[in-house]
């Protein structure tokens, strides 16, 4: 008879050590595998939206208003517009303009979770939906992780600059009417053409990723307000907790994506920007007829000063 000689208790030991270790050298590599994944997921997102955007230009020859005005108006907002042109046509068509975003008739199609609206970095189908938005707000609906850019206009206050390159307008574009210096405001007039982004579509911010949950006024429907300023610097990661009087300072760009987050342009097309870009460069790449020399290079996707 053969006697067979088995595995020692430290034999063992040592093969599983070198799996934990092969592990722990795996994982970061498909974290990041993953992460660049969603990261893209997010790119496909923003570029539906800026090619329904130039669809809805086609078609009215302008851009849809981000909201008629402050603060309960009756009407939608630039999301509902859009809906058409994201073969969302039914959904379009559960909304009654007249009517006010809170009113009862909107409360199932303001809730509908719509995967083009939302980062899968930070959210998904099963939480897209947010409870406790503020008052002027209807209380629960979809959250926006992409809200259209309003550029350097004041959102009431401007506590990380006065300066006028960073701080225009006023009141996110509704005091007075259209003062808004991006491609968007918080009123239906005037009316943005191509024509109007003089400072060039490929230069002009349209649209930027946000994380929701830090905004109380953060909502696909929230008529105060679906529109964020570039006067918060990118990935300022303060958030208002619930309280409504902070909203100049939690309510601007940023993801959890490492680094930076994505912008849709006014061409269509999407870069990624970095967080530590220049604060001054960032206010002026929001601005649609700025007359800065601010450029973006299309390799990289880094934003670049063309001297």
């Amino acid at each position: 008879m053969t006697r067979r000689r088995a595995f020692t208790l430290v034999e063992l030991l040592v093969v599983i050590a070198i799996i934990g270790v092969l592990v722990a050298l795996l994982l970061p590599a498909v974290q990041q595998a993953r992460e660049a994944a969603r990261r893209m997921h997010c790119v496909n997102n923003m570029k539906q939206i800026g090619l329904a955007m130039h669809q809805y230009h086609d078609a009215h020859a302008r851009f849809p208003y981000a909201v008629t005005t402050c603060c309960t108006p009756p009407g939608g907002t630039w999301v509902v517009l859009l809906l058409p042109h994201l073969e969302q046509q039914n959904l379009h068509d559960q909304f009654d303009l007249s009517l006010t975003m809170t009113d009862p008739v909107h409360t199932e199609p303001i809730q509908q979770v719509i995967s083009t609206f939302i980062c899968p970095t930070d959210g998904g189908p099963g939480n897209a939906v947010l409870d406790g938005r503020f008052q002027h707000n209807a209380p629960r609906m979809l959250g926006l992780w992409y809200p259209v850019s309003m550029g350097p206009t004041q959102p009431d206050q401007c506590p990380f600059c006065s300066a006028t390159w960073c701080c225009q307008g006023n009141n996110y574009g509704t005091n007075p009417p259209g003062n808004s210096v991006g491609m968007f405001g918080r009123h239906a007039l005037p009316e943005v053409r191509f024509g109007d982004v003089t400072d060039g579509l490929s230069n002009t911010f349209m649209s930027g990723e946000t994380l929701p949950r830090h905004c109380i006024f953060n909502g696909a429907y929230a008529t105060n307000f679906p529109v964020y300023p570039t006067t918060i610097p990118l990935n300022t990661m303060e958030e208002d907790m619930g309280e409504s009087g902070q909203w100049f300072r939690t309510c601007g760009f940023k993801s959890l994506h490492p680094g930076g987050a994505n912008f849709l342009m006014g061409d269509a097309s999407v870069h990624f920007v970095s967080e530590t870009m220049d604060y001054r460069l960032y206010n002026n790449l929001g601005t649609r007829e700025g007359g800065e020399p601010v450029t973006l290079t299309s390799s990289a996707g880094a934003p670049g000063v063309n001297e």
